[in-house]
């Protein structure tokens, strides 16, 4: 394996360009050929051999010249480039928790555990460990953006709550030849907190590189991460009536449940992409969409080796609730220590072969593959103490065809099947049409046809406070979706309806008793709808995010019937230089019964006497501001707090952070 590992990185430094960043996979502002179909615009490819002849002596360079793609989009007939977002709208929405209109369900403040308050349904076929609390905040191989500079770029990012919050972030990437790119990203997420054991400390390191040849036939794009995520567990503030009964006491000396317990994560991965296209070149192509005589195909083969640690740590001395009372009644080793341990190693290859084709009104695209995985999965008590291990492997075929039904009509279709190993029977069937309108819009329709097997966590535990075996179904998840995009007049609408059959969740029955994995035999049926608009007005703008949901089984997917998310804002120009915005966002949503969060199992659960939350508008006030290539925030969190409540909650027993000065800077070098 070290052989493979130093194989791999020398591979990784011959090639390859790529920024990593935080992306929710589930993020609905995503449609299914990977483009980011809100702020990120395709860029028009200038011609094929405008980036190899540039010269030196142009000295000037603007964010229009830098594009960027995801692996994703290099599956493609053509590579989607993408450009910067240079504008400083929502750039006080810099947080994962609460970007792109979507909400969180945390424990607290920025790098805490949390969970979609709208979950999407349907998982990524293969192995999967379940482990999801902290997994916002990682880097991931296949979310990392793969650039195209004519110049060296750097993008420098820093948020702070004066100590209660703080972020930073460094991205440095160049070609160092026309057509091989490298670079490197930094994060680092640190909060003081406002309760007791809040304190995260996050460091996350990505490094790329992407080479391509010249005859524009043969890429090569890779990276190497490194997460590494602790974050300290309090279980929550024992003081129930924390906002409503009067208090001298300072809300970082509030008593909590858990004085000496911490969480953490830490990740190595490797990812190479390689692809090389049979077939002659075009040689009176002007632009790379046509680069290739129809038809041509493309070998593509995928190396992934990911190594992760899943690690709980319990002292309950300190401790002024028991560790039963806690927990629950249940100890399998010690009742005041614990050192709960999951190691886990994947490999992973795919091979796959896509044949396209295109004519003047129509395109087609057939392609096939296979992948093979191998997993090392084991539990240990006592750091070191093994318990359970299973050495497994799967493997799957995979299908796509892709056609135009009419000149404005495309049509995508993508399988997977496992047809032998741990997840045998694992099938999924995901269908895309699109519709092509013009100026007057897009619209996607999907279908999604799923059958897997839950995550390895809610079957297999063997730990200080769990001892289960379970035989569950597999999870048959069906998907029917609407979605209508217009870029002109920044409008988003989409409706979706799952059905899901074997649901499985986290369940504790009292405040006492053991958290444990159960699954539903019940058809649950959801019908979301979701509206995005943005639209200004002079000086003034105005954003806006509505979703409504409707759901037969809030017991056990609780979530709140309807959230909004509202933006007013002013903004203009000072000096003829300086672009501001000052607004004031506010978010509400209906109330509904929260869910309680295990940290030992870092997962989420339902139960008998959880608070109800919701019900209750948050409001910040923001300032933001753009002078060149600077973006400037200055931000206060909570706005309202005391004017009818002293503070809030959104999983039971947490208490959500108080209002919060902040202010960031962010810079941007490219030439």
């Amino acid at each position: 394996m070290k052989n493979f590992t130093l194989l791999l990185f020398c591979c990784l430094l011959f090639s390859v360009v790529a920024k990593g960043q935080i992306v929710n996979p589930n993020d609905p502002a995503r449609d299914p050929f990977g483009r980011d179909t809100i702020t990120k615009k395709p860029a028009k490819e200038e011609k094929l051999q405008d980036f190899f002849t540039r010269k030196d002596s142009v000295k000037k360079f603007y964010a229009k010249s830098i594009r960027f793609a995801e692996p994703r989009q290099f599956d493609l007939d053509t590579i989607a480039f993408s450009r910067l977002d240079t504008s400083i709208h929502n750039f006080q929405n810099y947080s994962p928790l609460y970007a792109k209109n979507n909400y969180y369900l945390s424990i607290g403040n920025l790098g805490l555990a949390s969970r979609a308050m709208y979950p999407g349904f349907g998982n990524r076929i293969g192995f999967n460990d379940g482990q999801t609390a902290l997994s916002l905040y990682e880097f991931r191989p296949e979310r990392v953006n793969y650039y195209r500079v004519y110049s060296p770029y750097t993008d420098v990012t820093w948020i702070s709550g004066l100590g209660k919050e703080s972020s930073i972030n460094f991205i440095h990437t160049q070609n160092i030849k026309p057509n091989l790119n490298i670079g490197v990203e930094y994060e680092s997420i640190g909060s003081q907190g406002y309760y007791p054991r809040q304190r995260p400390k996050h460091n996350l390191f990505s490094a790329w590189s992407w080479y391509q040849s010249r005859n524009l036939k043969y890429n090569i794009l890779g990276n190497v991460l490194f997460n590494s995520l602790k974050s300290p567990e309090n279980g929550g503030e024992t003081n129930a009536t924390l906002f409503t009964e009067p208090t001298n006491k300072q809300h970082e000396f509030e008593s909590v449940y858990l004085n000496n317990s911490l969480t953490t994560w830490s990740n190595m991965s490797l990812y190479l992409k390689q692809s090389y296209v049979v077939g002659a070149r075009d040689t009176n192509a002007v632009y790379q969409a046509k680069a290739f005589k129809s038809p041509y195909s493309k070998v593509t083969n995928t190396i992934q080796y990911d190594q992760r640690d899943y690690k709980f740590d319990y002292s309950g001395e300190n401790d002024e609730v028991s560790p039963t009372a806690y927990f629950g009644k249940v100890y399998y080793l010690d009742s005041l220590h614990a050192a709960d341990r999951i190691k886990q190693k994947h490999f992973r290859t795919d091979l796959d072969l896509s044949l396209y084709g295109r004519g003047r009104a129509e395109r087609f695209t057939l392609g096939g593959g296979i992948a093979y995985e191998s997993i090392n999965y084991t539990q240990f008590v006592q750091d070191s103490m093994q318990v359970f291990a299973r050495n497994t492997n799967n493997v799957l075929l995979k299908g796509r065809i892709g056609l135009s039904i009419a000149s404005n009509v495309d049509l995508d279709v993508r399988g997977h099947y496992i047809f032998a190993g741990y997840n045998i029977g694992d099938v999924s069937l995901d269908g895309v049409a699109t519709v092509s309108m013009g100026k007057v819009g897009n619209i996607y329709l999907r279908a999604l046809l799923q059958n897997v097997e839950p995550g390895i966590i809610f079957t297999k535990n063997r730990s200080n406070f769990h001892r289960y075996d379970n035989s569950f179904s597999k999870i048959n998840s069906n998907l029917l979706s609407f979605t209508y995009e217009n870029k002109l007049t920044r409008t988003r609408l989409s409706a979706e309806y799952n059905l899901i059959n074997n649901y499985t969740y986290f369940y504790r029955a009292t405040p006492q008793s053991e958290t444990i994995a159960q699954q539903t035999g019940d058809l649950i049926s959801i019908l979301r709808i979701k509206a995005d608009q943005t639209i200004n007005f002079g000086h003034f703008g105005w954003s806006g995010s509505f979703t409504y949901q409707a759901n037969n089984a809030k017991d056990i997917l609780p979530a709140p019937d309807f959230y909004t998310y509202q933006s007013v804002y002013y903004q203009n120009k000072l000096f003829k230089a300086l672009d501001f915005q000052i607004g004031l966002d506010v978010r509400y949503f209906t109330k509904f019964k929260s869910m309680g969060y295990a940290p030992e199992l870092g997962q989420f659960y339902v139960g008998n006497g959880m608070m109800e939350v919701g019900n209750y508008p948050i409001a910040d006030l923001f300032i933001t501001a753009g002078l060149r290539r600077t973006r400037f925030l200055i931000k206060y969190d909570y706005l309202n707090q005391g004017l009818n409540k002293k503070g809030y909650y959104i999983v039971d027993k947490y208490a959500m952070p108080d209002a919060t000065f902040k202010f960031g800077v962010g810079w941007r070098f490219y030439d």
